[in-house]
């Protein structure tokens, strides 16, 4: 930080005059260019950041110092006469440099900066190291070094690896990847103005440990797109792709004996099973890849399945809040107002649309090509009484402005909708619990959970108007477009934190057309696509709020379910 200090003389002159008046004057002084007279040692070592003092007039007020051209840090400001410097590896020979807002000097005297060349003990190297993992260098002038570089034997050209501490004595770096068992260690450094590196024949050796994954025999013959595949073996959290069809597939968990993957839908897989695909697996950091099946039957059902998918409360660990049943993706926050729902905005801009026009929860705010072009997304939020709530978005008139476009939950244009109001978002959708204890509806919450569907439509779930079910499963007012723990997770302690809480909650999801579902309207109308949550656990995790403390922290586990084509009402 710049700081800056004036020096003012005051002088103050009493003058009797016959009438007894006072004078009272003042002058002031302006700070000088620095001056340097001396400094000490003449001679440092590069790295070691050796203090020198200079001594000189006006450096009090130095704001930068060079030597040798090459910026350094000022440690001490002593006085106006003396400055302590710290000589940093940057430093060059040659003159000392001061500057303040006045002006700068330049000493007489060069400074002198010699470069040791530093040196490794490999005799406290250890046999082996993991590659990845991390490996200490002992030695001598080891704050000097810019690079460490790690060369499989028989090469002449390794890959650098990450510092990750450093002083003179001790140098921690992460290893990189290195194609044979054994490595030599090269380090680089400052020869003046010049990279030189330590000769390769005279570096020392180290083993490199290769956890190389190893597959057990598949426990499956196909590929179900959307499906979720296991994989089990030794050494597969090594493995940092698993690719369909050269497509990467979303690594659902992941250990060193079991790895899950969600099968991707690739272009140009028809739907059916006459579909084939390569399966690989890449590793580390997808230098080396093993084709586990050239080809593989692969099935696309009749109706999307997203299986292991994750998505954050309001002040989750991670933004990423909102989750398409149509497309499958969970979307940034950062991307509700481009490409979740832009929509939404057009009305909701303005302030105060909603003190002007009536607001009919579930009914589409916006016009009906817009609402059409608006996938139907759904999110979770910290409710009342320390519950947690699946949303839809036109239900939530006052939810999405507590969602941020980043885990900085500050400030009204970090806020999703872009400022602190109301805002209801466009798709209409309900939630409906399957209660397990009621044999209908617990006979289709088993078909998800068992995923014995063989498909999503309106022949296998037939609305009924007159009696207001879907599949025969009765709506009424248990059907709602904001669903809380009470309902699809009684056994949670409202309130709080329970990582990995078994939710094992089939919700039945109901997505209207343009025309929306309103509150007092039958909710078998108008639906216009159908499909399951099955939200498998959740990692509840309280935000503090007076005497509320929601659960807005959660991370909320599930798979997806959901229906292709629109509902067809004539094939009723």
């Amino acid at each position: 930080m710049k700081r800056f200090h004036q020096y003012t003389a005051v002088l103050v002159a009493l003058a009797l005059a016959a009438a007894g008046c006072a004078e009272t004057y003042v002058e002031e002084y302006v700070p000088e260019a620095p001056v340097i007279e001396s400094f000490a040692p003449s001679e440092v070592l590069s790295g070691e950041d050796t203090p020198v003092v200079v001594t000189g007039r006006h450096l009090h007020t130095v704001t930068t110092a060079t030597i040798g051209g090459r910026e350094v840090s000022i440690l001490e400001r002593v006085s106006n006469t003396q400055l302590i410097l710290a000589a940093t590896r940057d430093a060059r020979s040659g003159a000392i440099e001061l500057t303040n807002a006045v002006g700068k000097a330049q000493s007489e005297a060069l400074m002198t900066v010699n470069y040791p060349v530093p040196v490794i003990r490999a005799e406290e190297l250890p046999a082996q190291v993991d590659m990845f993992g991390e490996l200490t260098l002992r030695g001598h002038y080891l704050a000097v070094v810019r690079k460490v570089i790690v060369t499989p034997d028989g090469a002449d050209k390794g890959r650098e690896a990450e510092i990750l501490s450093q002083d003179g004595a001790e140098l921690v770096v992460r290893v990189p990847y290195v194609e044979t068992s054994d490595a030599r260690i090269t380090l680089r450094y400052d020869e003046g103005d010049e990279e030189v590196e330590t000769p390769l024949g005279q570096a020392p050796k180290i083993g490199v440990v290769r956890l190389t994954p190893v597959l057990d025999a598949l426990s499956f013959g196909r590929l179900i797109v959307g499906r979720i595949t296991t994989l089990t073996g030794s050494n597969l959290d090594q493995i940092t792709a698993v690719k369909v069809a050269g497509e990467s597939a979303n690594i659902v968990s992941q250990s060193a004996s079991v790895l899950r993957f969600m099968v991707p839908l690739v272009e140009g897989f028809a739907e059916g099973e006459g579909n084939t695909a390569s399966l690989a697996i890449y590793y580390f950091d997808d230098f080396e890849s093993y084709d586990v099946r050239e080809t593989i039957p692969v099935t696309v059902l009749p109706f999307h399945i997203w299986e292991g998918i994750t998505t954050y409360g309001q002040r989750g660990a991670v933004a990423q809040s909102f989750f398409s049943p149509e497309t499958g993706k969970v979307y940034d926050n950062s991307a509700w107002r481009t490409e979740v729902d832009p929509h939404a905005l057009e009305t909701n801009q303005n302030k105060d649309y909603y003190k002007t026009h009536p607001v009919i929860l579930q009914t589409s705010q916006v016009a009906a090509d817009k609402y059409l072009a608006t996938p139907p997304y759904f999110f979770f939020s910290g409710a009342n009484a320390g519950t947690l709530a699946i949303n839809s978005p036109a239900n939530s008139y006052s939810q999405l402005r507590n969602f941020f476009v980043s885990t900085v939950f500050s400030g009204a244009a970090n806020r999703v909708p872009g400022g602190e109001f109301d805002c209801i978002g466009t798709p209409v959708l309900r939630f409906r619990y399957l209660d397990p204890q009621n044999p209908t509806e617990a006979a289709m919450a088993d078909k998800v959970r068992n995923m014995t569907l063989t498909r999503i439509d309106e022949e296998e779930f037939p609305v009924d108007m007159t009696a207001g079910t879907v599949g025969g499963v009765l709506l009424g007012s248990d059907a709602m477009g904001g669903l809380s723990t009470d309902k699809w997770a009684p056994a949670y302690a409202k309130g709080t934190d329970a990582e990995g809480f078994p939710a094992d909650a089939v919700l039945l999801v109901l997505y209207y057309n343009e025309n929306g579902s309103p509150k007092d309207a039958n909710p078998v109308e108008n639906i216009k696509r159908i499909g399951f949550v099955h939200i498998t656990s959740v990692d509840f995790k309280v935000v503090v709020s007076g005497s509320n403390n929601p659960p807005s922290a959660s991370a909320v586990h599930f798979n997806a379910y959901w229906q292709k084509s629109d509902y067809d009402y004539s094939k009723l």
